[in-house]
């Protein structure tokens, strides 16, 4: 069989897939199910757990971790080589868990297949699992029903499908069955056959139908997207960027200290396995350990406060990836909008009436009653017993617009019993029905109605039909987006009323209809804004539709341009970086197109946050710097490629999430303002040590300590910390700017020079008419002092949240866990320290107001000076500081 994707009519359709109107037998099915598979979308093979455990090895200071520990036990040193790769594996373990919970995606994408599909097989229909369905199958559908194939229409009864999950298109699309024959030499062209085609994970709003199977599983339209979304390698966040490119910049540090350290012992004549010790003390001392965890924490963290807010993210770092975005792309259909029509306007001869209709003015009561009798009884649509209309989504709307009137649809229709239906019809453009005492409804497109009046209904009686002035005011309403359905009614007898066509009824009014923002997404658009992002829809919907609701967020100006999908693809590569940069609004656009404005925003240094919820969402959502899917209304398909996800579909949310980004950001900046001075200092106190040749003031073990320590207890502090004022009126950080920016590093050093200075002296000092065992304890006694006084100053004023108890505790517990460091006899032993004395207690003092005092110099006053240190330099950051 061939896979033609077009076809011109039935016979060639048939000849096509090899089948007939009879459908398949069951051992050509078996045959054919054994050729094409099952009807399935194959899931994504999961990463197995012993490559995410051995990729936590990837990391380079690991790597240089675990050469320590390998040098540490041929130099004879068991203990230490023990410590360190009990060390190493702690902060894997961890690193693996944290990971494996926010990867591991959950397999869900079958859902978009029915469980039981109506096959005709061996010339019976029979019902059976939509898996089994294979190319040449035929099938039936009707409303209510999604489809589990791409059906190509041998029948077509009043046929709608809403198709939005691909297309984006807020409206059902009518489907129309192929010719019996055609010219042969006739191209139908794309429309058309669009038209005769239905495809899997489709919904069928109203009609029904018959079709035959011509693509399953992955070669659907959705299998097609699918495969497109999966060859997509996911994006690496901003911050993984910067962190390893930090790691990378620390390790080639360590190693040259190293180096150093080891040319110099060896030239001062230390004997090759004292200086390969100074160097593994050297490279534990300065590789911060434990800072993967930290940054795992403080993420992992984020993750709960957004899961509470209805955020649920897919993979740790796109928290603050958040933080990081300067452009949103989002969908309109679903994500801006309800994804529900609703009634916004009623015309009637003399009034424009608007939404809620709760209130109408006593004048237009009857006309809008009239109208409302109208909608309803000209109207296929059904009320649920939770008042949720079910059916076509504008008579849906026409029902909730009678329900705001306080009209109830089931006591109208019992009122007036229907007797008789002309069924809507794309080539007629209206649908009639005709009730007892001979009267007639019709509901359709007003250029048809109004052609079909003769009169207009007023409160004091009929006149004559003005089509130029309703022409006037429906125009008025389209061109602000709106889908405008007529309404008109009059008598005739039972044996003539379907030649209405012949006209003469009288107009009762019209009514435009529009997919509604939801609420609170103008807010938050606004929001948005302030923080300096920048907002695009992209859409599959009509260019005026998706201009008007953007014009009503708040986000386009009268006068922009929508840039179509025609437009899009016949654009140069410098044209398209053009429309990228300036374009609000993309409209009738295809999957592939917002795939390539995604990559076209990214080439240009955009952070891009994509939004969405259907399929054709999907490629562009894996591609983007963070996909948002919505969790309520989004199909699987677009949960699965999006790192997060919004479990109520609220837009406004993703406000919040950009503010806990930037937080989780911030407080990622101080833990590293934190941890690295300190880590500096323990190894250019080595690296000091082996310039002069004198004894080292403080052991790898010892090192080891401060850094478990310190990580365990103190650098934690700022992943509870609360957020600063402001983060959410600034603008984005700039993509290439650095991790760290130069003007914190000068401060980092000025600390760090300030610390190894104190604590060399000190050691020496001590050293004089003590032990080494008591020089090196106060050295280490200093060195956390110092530390402490940091975490002070970079802490700032309270700030009223749970950050300001958890700082208590960390430092309480890191004080009392270096006291049993020098006091408890098991400690003693294994680090080699003793206790202090009351003459220790003001060298201790004395450091610790000396690093608060420089560090408050440095850092400014509070914590919003401490927010913006890095943001004088942020705007000359080239990137290359790691």
């Amino acid at each position: 069989m061939k896979n033609n994707r077009q076809h011109r009519n039935l016979r060639e359709l048939f000849a096509d897939v090899e089948s007939s109107p009879e459908g398949l037998g069951g051992s050509e099915a078996q045959a054919r199910l054994a050729k094409f598979g099952l009807n399935r979308l194959p899931p994504a093979p999961p990463k197995p757990w012993w490559q995410r455990f051995l990729d936590q090895f990837r990391n380079p200071l690991i790597a240089i971790l675990v050469l320590a520990a390998f040098l540490s036990w041929l130099l004879g040193h068991p203990v230490d080589s023990t410590v360190i790769w009990a060390v190493i594996l702690i902060n894997t373990i961890l690193g693996f868990v944290q990971e494996y919970r926010a990867e591991n995606a959950v397999a869900a994408l079958q859902s978009l297949l029915d469980p039981l599909a109506l096959v005709l097989r061996d010339g019976r229909w029979q019902a059976m699992p939509a898996t089994s369905i294979v190319p040449g199958d035929v099938l039936t559908v009707q409303a209510g029903e999604r489809i589990s194939a791409d059906l190509a229409l041998v029948e077509a009864h009043d046929l709608a499908v809403d198709e939005s999950m691909l297309t984006g298109e807020s409206f059902p699309v009518s489907k129309a069955a192929l010719p019996d024959q055609s010219d042969e030499e006739t191209d139908p062209g794309e429309e058309a056959q669009r038209r005769s085609m239905i495809y899997a994970g489709t919904l069928v709003t109203a009609g029904s139908g018959m079709g035959i199977a011509v693509f399953t599983g992955s070669a659907t339209e959705i299998g097609r997207i699918q495969t497109l979304m999966t060859s997509l390698p996911p994006m690496q966040t901003p911050l993984l960027r910067r962190v390893d490119h930090l790691a990378r910049s620390l390790s080639a540090v360590v190693l040259l200290l190293a180096a150093v350290a080891l040319a110099v012992g060896l030239s001062h004549g230390q004997g090759l396995e004292n200086t390969l010790l100074a160097a593994v003390s050297l490279a534990v001392a300065i590789i911060p350990e434990g800072l993967p965890a930290v940054i795992s924490i403080t993420l992992a963290l984020g993750v709960q406060r957004m899961a509470r807010l209805g955020a649920i993210l897919r993979r740790l770092p796109a928290v603050e990836t958040l933080g990081s975005v300067t452009v949103i792309c989002t969908d309109k259909t679903g994500t801006l909008t309800r994804n529900r029509m609703q009634v916004a306007t009623a015309l009637l001869a003399e009034s424009t009436i608007h939404a809620p209709f709760t209130a109408p003015p006593p004048q237009d009561r009857e006309g809008l009653t009239k109208l409302a009798t109208a909608a309803v009884l000209c109207n296929d649509a059904q009320m649920g017993e939770q008042e949720e209309a079910l059916g076509d989504p504008m008579e849906q709307a026409l029902l909730h617009f009678a329900h705001h009137l306080g009209l109830l649809s089931a006591e109208i229709r019992e009122a007036h019993p229907r007797r008789d239906t002309l069924p809507f019809h794309h080539e007629r453009k209206f649908m009639a029905t005709a009730h007892d005492e001979g009267r007639v409804y019709l509901k359709g497109a007003p250029e048809v109605i109004l052609e079909l009046c003769a009169w207009e209904w007023h409160p004091l009686g009929l006149q004559p039909i003005d089509r130029k002035s309703w022409r006037g005011r429906i125009d008025a309403l389209a061109e602000d987006g709106m889908r405008i359905l007529a309404l008109a009614s009059g008598r005739s007898s039972e044996n003539s009323w379907r030649d209405s066509i012949q006209g003469g009824w009288t107009l009762l009014g019209a009514v435009a209809l529009l997919d509604p923002p939801r609420p609170g997404v103008q807010d938050a658009i606004q929001r948005c804004q302030m923080a300096g992002i920048r907002i695009q829809m992209i859409t599959g919907d009509h260019p005026r539709t998706a201009a008007a609701i953007a014009r009503h967020l708040g986000f386009m100006a009268p006068g922009d341009a929508v840039v179509t999908h025609e437009q899009w693809a016949a654009a140069s590569a410098a044209e398209r970086r053009h429309l990228a940069a300036s374009t609000k609004v993309f409209a009738r656009v295809h999957p592939e197109d917002k795939l390539q404005l995604v990559e076209t925003l990214q080439g240009q240094d955009e952070i891009v946050a994509m939004t969405g919820d259907g399929v054709n969402d999907a490629p562009a959502l894996r591609r983007a710097d963070i996909g948002i899917a919505m969790g309520r209304s989004g199909s699987d398909v677009a949960r699965e490629a999006a790192a997060m996800v919004l479990s109520d579909d609220h837009f406004a949310h993703i406000v919040a999430a950009v503010a806990e980004g930037r937080r989780v950001y911030a407080n990622i900046r101080k833990t590293l303002q934190f941890m690295l001075p300190t880590s500096f200092a323990q190894g250019l106190v080595v690296l000091l040590a082996v310039l002069l040749d004198t004894e080292m003031p403080i052991t790898p073990l010892q090192i080891l300590w401060v850094n478990t320590l310190t990580a365990s207890t103190m650098a934690l502090v700022f992943a509870f910390m609360g957020g600063d004022p402001g983060l959410m009126q600034q603008a984005p950080r700039p993509p290439r700017e650095a991790l760290i920016p130069r003007a914190l590093w000068r401060r980092m050093a000025i600390f760090t020079a300030l610390t190894v200075t104190v604590v060399f002296l000190i050691f020496h000092y001590v050293l004089l008419d003590h032990t080494l065992v008591q020089a090196r304890t106060l050295a280490v006694d200093t060195l956390m002092t110092m530390e402490a006084a940091l975490l002070i100053a970079l802490y700032g004023r309270p700030r009223q949240d749970r950050g300001d108890a958890v700082a208590g505790l960390a430092l309480f517990l890191a004080l009392l866990g270096q006291y049993l460091f020098g006091a408890l006899p098991a400690l003693q032993r294994l680090f080699s320290t003793s206790n202090l004395d009351g003459a220790d207690l003001p060298i201790l003092l004395g450091a610790g107001i000396l690093s608060y005092g420089l560090a408050r110099i440095l850092w400014g006053a509070g914590p919003r000076a401490v927010a913006a240190s890095g943001k004088d330099t942020s705007q000359k950051a080239d990137g290359k500081t790691p």
